[in-house]
């Protein structure tokens, strides 16, 4: 029999990763930067909102990966959207700022 027949040749490593290549942390950092891009075109369009809709489904996935920094960003972009009063749209900017340095971290 002949071994060779069905396997397939090695990945191109210079190609992307399809998903069944990807571990768990690859579909995290990728779900966490496009929650980020998410949450600055959101920032950027004044939508408080959905601000607030894709910082808390952010925080939920670091939380279960045991991100405390980025659970940390999370929950600061939060405190500064619940505070009662109108938002603050700088401090949210620095907020936000916080939360693009925890994701270029990883």
């Amino acid at each position: 029999m002949n071994k060779s027949k069905g396997s397939q040749p090695p990945p191109d490593p210079l190609l992307p990763l399809d998903d069944s290549e990807l571990g768990l942390d690859d579909l995290f950092l990728a779900s966490a930067r496009h929650d980020l891009a998410s949450i600055e075109q959101a920032l950027a369009s004044r939508d408080y909102c959905a601000v607030q809709q894709m910082t808390h489904r952010l925080k939920g996935a670091a939380m279960i990966f045991r991100m405390a920094a980025m659970v940390d960003a999370t929950l600061h972009i939060e405190a500064v959207l619940n505070t009662g009063l109108a938002v603050d749209h700088a401090q949210l900017e620095a907020a936000c700022a916080a939360l693009r340095h925890q994701i270029e971290l990883l």
